[in-house]
């Protein structure tokens, strides 16, 4: 009974670097920003930038190498300065920010190119320890994504051909290897008959586990992560574009395939600096529980779908609702509020962020900002049992929302600990076509637990195995539905307890799309 069909929720590219991290996270929660800058959750995608030097007479190499390195040098003073003003603790964690700069401007400027350039300066920004802190700019590159892949088939030109898009997959780590988890129906991987189960050995030729190098030892859940999202990254690319995929099938036979690269599906969105998002939702019901995925936090449209499911749910009495954010990497944090209230019935902290007031000039302090759900006017919630769905793809909003439904014993959360990247964040700009995302404050718990490199710990963590994959199960989807079986309306108290041991559902679901 599909309410509304949509592609699995992705992981959007070229948006919010995790500190330390070579690579990216799509779309992460954002507090209200300055005036002079625009909130939002991500950074942009370099290819969208001018050029890095006007049009006009060619300079000489000399004048060509000066004017670089002056625009590199008022860069990294940006750079240096925005974190300076503008990060929500004005003393850094204790970090000497002047003693970082000394060491990293003269491997910046003496950089080779520009994808260099830019990679050192985030290694500076990596100093802090923390998400949502990213540059980039003309001549910057996705160093998990690496160079094009020598094997991208190019397609005939059509309608929306400038657009990215991928062929229909869901690839992250099961039992140690990159194993699909989901395919799109109707996507090119789904005509070319790969199923969940299969484990990916290689795509456009290049091993699928292999990420650049990282310059800190990563949480598990951050190593998932990376490879999940420069696995996705590999399978991107212009819209019928063709890349080769190589497998082992569920009966442990290697196979390789071409496929093409689908438009994406879903409305366009423009916010700021991003390239254009699609949001979508996916809304049905199973053996009388009602699911709601969808793949980010953006209001408009995804908002009113999640009203209209709440709505169809109380008018059809479901036994439960699972709320399916593996793969939500957030978006816009204030979201986080309104969909939680479709959800309680008085009102209910989701937590706070402490911000720096910078409309002080005679002291640096900081205060903080509340988010609390609560029933709208007019609406009338579901109020009945109430799963939430985690895995390593799950950040930033999603985790707000998460952690506040979680402690207020509003909802069961099932599957894997969520990524830890919570930080709010807004994208200023920086001379020369350069942006940088920079955090501007900090999120506690309503129980005053800060969820940046900690995340969500679920009340009941799930063992995924590529066995459950291969027989066609979602085991995550299918503890949601155990949880929801056994959870009466009259047992949504607040959580006391820690997280349970990995369990293992057998309740039947349709195909995934996390």
């Amino acid at each position: 009974m599909t309410h509304r069909k949509s592609s699995p929720p992705p992981i959007l590219g070229h948006a919010t670097r995790l500190a330390l991290v070579v690579g990216t996270l799509a779309g992460c929660g954002t507090a209200p920003a300055p005036p002079a800058a625009e909130p939002t959750q991500a950074a942009p995608d370099a290819r969208l930038q001018p050029p890095p030097f006007p049009a006009g007479p060619n300079p000489s190499a000399a004048t060509r190498l000066d004017q670089r390195q002056t625009q590199r040098r008022e860069i990294v003073e940006a750079v240096w300065r925005t974190v300076r003003e503008k990060h929500f603790d004005p003393k850094l964690g204790g970090i000497d920010w002047d003693a970082v700069r000394r060491r990293y401007e003269p491997m910046a400027l003496a950089a080779p190119d520009d994808a260099a350039f830019y990679r050192t300066l985030n290694d500076m920004l990596g100093e802090l320890g923390q998400s949502h802190m990213m540059v980039t700019g003309p001549g910057a590159t996705d160093e998990e994504a690496g160079e094009p892949n020598p094997t991208d088939q190019p397609a005939a030109e059509t309608d929306g051909a400038s657009q990215t898009g991928d062929p229909g997959l869901v690839v992250r780590i099961v039992d140690g290897r990159p194993t699909i988890t989901a395919v799109r129906p109707n996507s090119s991987a789904a005509k070319h008959g790969l199923a969940p189960g299969f484990v990916v050995t290689a795509i456009g030729g290049r091993p699928a586990t292999a990420v650049a190098s990282q310059r800190r030892s990563l949480r598990p859940v951050e190593e998932r992560f990376a490879i999940r999202r420069a696995i996705l990254h590999r399978l991107q690319g212009r819209t019928r574009t063709k890349v080769t995929l190589d497998y082992i099938d569920n009966a442990d036979k290697p196979g390789q395939v071409l496929l093409e690269r689908d438009p994406p599906a879903g409305p366009v969105r423009q916010i700021g600096y991003l390239p254009p998002l699609h949001p979508e939702a996916r809304v049905y019901e199973t053996n009388g529980v009602g699911v709601i995925a969808f793949n980010v936090f953006l209001l408009d449209p995804l908002l009113d779908d999640i009203k209209r499911a709440v709505d169809r749910f109380v008018s059809h009495h479901v036994k439960g609702v699972i709320l399916d954010l593996r793969g939500n990497p957030g978006g816009l944090g204030a979201m986080a509020i309104p969909v939680a209230s479709e959800f309680v019935g008085t009102p209910t902290t989701l937590g706070s962020m402490i911000m720096r007031d910078t409309t002080r000039t005679d002291a640096v302090t900081t205060f903080a900002q509340t988010f609390v759900a609560q029933p709208s006017l007019g609406r009338t919630p579901y109020l009945g049992p109430l799963v939430i769905l985690t895995d390593e793809g799950t950040a930033s909003a999603s985790e707000i929302l998460a952690a506040g439904l979680q402690e207020a014993g509003r909802a069961r959360v099932v599957g894997d600990s969520s990524l830890g990247a919570v930080l709010p964040s807004v994208v200023a700009s920086l001379p020369h076509g350069a942006v940088m995302q920079v955090v501007v404050a900090d999120f506690k718990t309503p129980k005053g637990i800060l969820l940046e490199g900690r995340g969500v710990q679920p009340d009941q963590r799930v063992l995924e195995t590529r066995s459950s994959y291969r027989a066609g199960r979602d085991p995550v989807m299918d503890a949601g539905m155990a949880a929801i079986a056994t959870r009466g309306p009259d047992r949504a108290k607040p959580r006391t307890e820690g997280p349970s041991t990995d369990t293992k559902a057998n309740a039947k679901t349709p195909p995934p799309g996390h």
